[in-house]
């Protein structure tokens, strides 16, 4: 595209009219298009670094000019709010006393020796889930890590492929319709009168 409208610019301004006013015209408007390109691929790679449009700049900054009769009315308000949040844990256990008689006693350790089975088993249980849950978020991260390197990829990929290469185009019209301005009357007595 970018040698056509080149051709096409240098064709109507060198053959169709041959004239020193119509290859600065044709340069001319080689400039202007070049610019409209260079400024909407300058504008694209802002918008892919996610920077605010410049519309969107404009707008604000005709914000901030001061209205001519403004009513400010500022309300002050304090609230104090206490957040308490904490873990309650209670034991239960049977104390040993060496009053009571040998089978009670027995009884009494037996008890205590489920509670801490029960305990362990929950424990144990509980070590289980952590490590179910830790496999399952290392696989998480390693794809997320992944799909955020693709994501790289992509978007760089899309910069240079996309609004960098529109600004480069322009940029080349604008040099060749610069050229073709500027050298017009030079050019034709190379061309015509040589």
């Amino acid at each position: 595209m970018c040698l056509l409208v080149i051709s096409a610019a240098v064709i109507i301004g060198f053959v169709t009219w041959q004239s020193e006013s119509s290859i600065r015209s044709s340069g001319y408007l080689l400039q202007f298009i070049g610019m409209v390109f260079a400024i909407r691929g300058l504008l694209g790679i802002r918008e892919h670094f996610g920077q605010p449009l410049l519309r969107k700049l404009l707008i604000n900054w005709f914000k901030r000019f001061p209205k001519l009769k403004r009513n400010v009315v500022v309300g002050v308000a304090a609230a104090n709010i206490a957040i308490m949040s904490g873990k309650a844990r209670a034991e239960v256990w049977n104390p040993d006393d060496p009053e009571k008689p040998l089978e009670e006693r027995i009884e009494k350790i037996i008890r205590n020796v489920e509670r801490i089975r029960c305990e362990q088993r929950t424990q144990s249980e509980l070590i289980d889930k952590l490590e179910d849950s830790h496999e399952e978020h290392k696989k998480k991260i390693t794809e997320q890590t992944k799909k955020m390197k693709e994501d790289i990829r992509s978007d760089f990929e899309s910069l240079h492929t996309n609004d960098l290469i529109t600004s480069l185009v322009g940029l080349v019209w604008i040099l060749v319709g610069i050229s073709m301005s500027t050298m017009a009357p030079e050019l034709y007595k190379w061309l015509y009168l040589a």
